[in-house]
């Protein structure tokens, strides 16, 4: 920021200035709604829909700056850190105690119980839920200001020089002891991106794009020319101006500067808070003799993998001509992930609304979550401005890849070497195509929780699936493992611990486990537990979080020997959201016997009589305990000693597994319970 001019002239002498374009008129007071959101909160874009039926409705006097921080501004990957770093300061003056919040004119409205709060006895100073917008919005139309302020701004279109003259008029007498500042803010419409809730609470606001959804951001925060608290200026009565400068850079933090989507919005403050008043500055554009303004927009037809296997890609991109005349000269460019961008010069002429594809030499693409970004742009030099730049950057969105070597014969995921917040797999992948919330977490998740959340009370850490708000009715998320070998083994198996709660009688919440022998391509249903036979604990858990205790906890063991002497499985378990509080899972465990040590010993062991109604007869062979599960893998017998007898009696007819343990090994028998 440079100044350039500062006069303060008294009332006096302001005649002499015709060209002064701040009135001089009292008037009542304009309103500067600060919104405070983020892509990863799920109710922020019914705060974007308030805010702007509020703007809609008094668009010469409620203005809106939306400002991404805290922890549901966390990027998703390129393109979408939204942050700047004047955000969190601004926040953490508001008091916000959860998201939406907004402040209007940064006033204390607590007197009225306006004021945010929290079940944790969070006590906001002036941030506010969005339903109390409106009601502190139409109070603070009504009062008057005794101050007034305008601006006018330019932008030069070669050089990317915003120019702001700011001017101020004294209708009232300033408070005793107010210092007044002035804040220049650029913001900037139109930005595509993710967002979490966005069909929920503003389905208008979706457009096509690489996200699930895309949304369109609008009134995004990106620079204050003057500075955090902004710049004091005169409190004597009468006329001040100013001019202020900066040159937009071409990004931040990854995110376009669009020369054509941006807004100024000038206000005056009362030190930090209490903003009196605030205007939108006219904008126009300074385009130079000889500058060619066009509009080139990015797309994308490269193929994407045919399997989770499939990492050879070739980049393509297509450049559109929006103009009315031909360009000759541009550059494109990827970027894998963060690697550094790759790029091309194009001297190929792409005729007035015509368009051309590029590729690029075919790459190797890692295992795991990638995404390929994609952009076109001027040359440096040349005549051509892009007017629309908003439109320049395409993406194949995220693909996931697994490597085509199993990297194990067994495995075991307990999360206990995962941060909280994790949500990606040490050796796997999260499907998760509507961004709904699942994580590891512990017991800081909630500080009124002071017990262990790992399975059975055993062990700090889980991943959890919140079920309890965000989540929408069949929204799935699966974790996917890189492939194990099963080729020198049998009966093989998989068990995991987990916890859940329903909160009616009518959730149908499912978890099932799932086997592909094709990386991915098709899938099997090794087991599934459904609604009632998920749940974990007596009765509902309903009005808020669920949180496991060490008994609230199950353990579901899945028969695998189908998949005896395959090389590459691929194991998944997939949750489905169908209604029902939180899910969680820990201790994942992938066993296999040798072949040479277990066929000797199941000929040791028999069972009869088998069908049975009454009780399993075990003979031969020496054990130390027994487990039968029923077919959705559910512990329905644990007999800690070596008797021979099993009753199962008050079994319900069906097929369950009985569990034959030796101490070094688990030999798995098939039984049939008849009526």
């Amino acid at each position: 920021m440079r100044k350039i001019l500062s006069i303060c002239l008294s009332i006096i002498t302001l005649s002499l200035f015709s060209q002064n374009f701040v009135s001089t008129t009292a008037e009542n007071k304009n309103v500067i709604l600060e919104e405070f959101t983020g892509i990863s909160c799920g109710f922020c874009p019914d705060g974007h829909a308030i805010a702007q039926t509020l703007n809609n409705a008094n668009p010469n006097d409620v203005f809106l700056i939306n400002i991404h921080t805290g922890s549901y501004a966390n990027p998703q990957g390129p393109g979408t850190d939204f942050n700047t770093s004047f955000g969190a300061a601004i926040s953490n003056l508001s008091g916000t105690c959860g998201y939406p919040a907004g402040t209007v004119n940064r006033i204390d409205f607590s007197s009225q119980g306006l004021n945010q709060t929290s079940s944790s006895g969070c006590v906001a100073t002036t941030a506010m839920s969005r339903g109390n917008w409106t009601s502190a919005t139409n109070q603070t139309l009504s009062e008057s200001s005794y101050i007034n302020v305008a601006a006018q701004a330019t932008i030069d279109v070669t050089t990317r020089i915003l120019t702001v003259i700011v001017e101020t008029y004294y209708t009232g007498t300033v408070p005793q002891g107010v210092t007044n500042n002035i804040n220049v803010a650029l913001l900037q419409n139109n930005i595509p991106g993710p967002q979490s809730g966005a069909a929920n609470y503003n389905p208008s606001g979706i457009i096509p794009g690489p996200w699930n959804p895309t949304y369109n951001h609008q009134h995004m925060l990106r620079h204050l020319l003057t500075g955090q608290w902004g710049e004091a200026i005169p409190v004597s009565s009468g006329f001040w101006t100013d001019t202020y400068t900066y040159t937009i850079p071409s990004n931040l933090n990854g995110v376009s500067f669009d020369l054509f989507n941006l807004e100024v919005l000038v206000f005056a403050a009362e030190g930090q808070e209490n903003i009196i008043t605030g205007d939108k500055a006219s904008l126009s554009y300074n385009v130079p003799p000889g500058t060619n303004l066009i509009d080139m927009s990015a797309s994308t037809s490269m193929a994407m993998p045919s399997s989770y296997c499939d990492n050879n890609i070739t980049p393509k991109i297509t450049v559109s001509n929006n103009s009315n005349m031909p360009i000759d000269t541009f550059e494109v460019s990827y970027v894998l992930n963060s690697n550094n961008p790759v790029t091309q010069s194009v001297y190929n002429s792409i005729p007035a609304g015509g368009n051309s594809t590029i590729s690029f030499p075919a790459i190797t693409v890692p295992s795991g979550t990638n995404n390929i970004s994609y952009s076109v742009n001027t040359m440096n030099g040349s005549s051509y401005v892009d007017s629309i730049s908003n439109n320049n950057l395409a993406s194949s969105g995220e693909f996931n890849l697994l490597s085509n070597t199993p990297f194990s014969t067994t495995f075991t995921e307990s999360f206990d070497n995962y941060t909280p917040g994790q949500a990606i797999l040490n050796n796997g992948l999260i499907e998760n195509p509507n961004n709904t919330n699942t994580y590891v977490v512990d017991n800081s998740v909630n500080s009124n929780v002071n017990w262990a959340l790992g399975g059975y009370g055993n062990s700090p850490k889980s991943y959890r699936f919140r079920f309890y708000q965000g989540w929408n009715t069949n929204d799935q998320v699966t974790m996917l493992w890189e492939k194990v070998d099963f080729s020198n083994s049998s009966n093989n198996e998989m068990s995991f611990s987990y916890a859940h709660a329903v909160q009616n009688s009518w959730d149908n919440s499912k978890l099932q486990v799932l086997v592909s022998l094709d990386c991915g391509n098709s899938w099997n249903e090794a087991s599934v537990l459904v609604g009632g036979n998920l749940s974990t604990v007596s009765g509902a858990v309903s009005g808020a979080h669920f949180y496991p205790q060490s008994t609230d906890w199950e353990t579901h063991t899945v028969d695998l020997s189908d998949y005896d002497g395959e090389s590459d499985v691929n194991i998944a378990l997939r949750a489905t959201y169908n209604g029902g509080n939180n899910l969680y899972i820990d201790d994942v465990n992938v066993s296999a016997q040798q072949i040479s040590n277990t066929s000797n010993l199941e000929n040791k062991f028999s069972i009869h009589p088998n069908p049975t109604r009454n009780q399993i007869i075990i003979e031969d062979g020496t054990f130390i305990s027994v487990e039968v599960y029923d077919i959705y893998g559910k512990l329905v017998l644990n007999q800690k000693s070596n008797n021979r007898k099993i009753n199962i009696n008050h079994f319900k007819s069906g097929v369950y597994h009985l569990n034959i343990n030796t101490g070094k090994e688990i030999i798995i028998k098939k039984i049939i319970k008849i009526e």
